[in-house]
């Protein structure tokens, strides 16, 4: 016999929950996943309707939500995720690529994400490839051996590390240009 679950009782305070939480949850969400502001608007919209059908436990939600949202959010751009740099070639020619401002800046980058993750060594590389395709902590340290999840944390907060110090050394060497102009 298959029971249904019925859904939590309304605790009434999602006015409440809701004014003081979507501002902060949006830029939360957007600060993790790169995706278009209209996208990250609907996984938290999604993520509201989730908590509304659920009703998690009040102590914990704003992290409940942002982890609801983050998830939703890679759902949504799945195709983005699946999308390969090689497939920007549109069969009209280059000159469609021309026209479309949107994939030229995609494609410049995707190649500057590419530069970046080359300079990687091969373990951050390796764990951060796998993250970004969307594998989890846990499903990383499988695939590469079981390894402990911190160890895993580890690599990957160093690779980020690095990635943002390498950009903000390339934006201050183009400030640095503009204003010698």
């Amino acid at each position: 016999m298959t029971t249904m679950s019925t859904p939590a009782a309304p605790r009434g305070d999602k006015d409440d929950l809701y004014r003081r939480h979507h501002r902060k949850l949006q830029r939360a969400v957007a600060r993790v996943v790169n995706a278009p502001h209209e996208l990250i608007e609907d996984a938290c919209q999604s993520a509201w309707t989730i908590m509304l059908r659920c009703q998690p436990e009040r102590g914990v939600i704003f992290a409940w939500l942002r982890v609801v949202a983050i998830h939703e959010a890679y759902r949504l751009c799945g195709a983005q995720r699946d999308a390969h740099l090689e497939d920007l070639v549109h069969s009209e020619g280059w000159e469609a690529v021309i026209a479309d401002r949107r994939t030229i800046d995609d494609a410049i980058e995707a190649r500057r994400a590419l530069r970046r993750l080359a300079e990687l060594p091969e373990r951050q590389r390796q764990d951060l490839t796998l993250r970004v395709a969307g594998f989890s902590y846990t499903e990383i340290r499988e695939i590469t051996g079981g390894r402990t999840y911190t160890n895993v944390n580890k690599h990957l907060t160093k690779a980020r590390a690095r990635i943002r110090r390498a950009e903000l050394r390339e934006a201050g060497a183009n400030s640095g240009r503009r204003s010698s102009s």
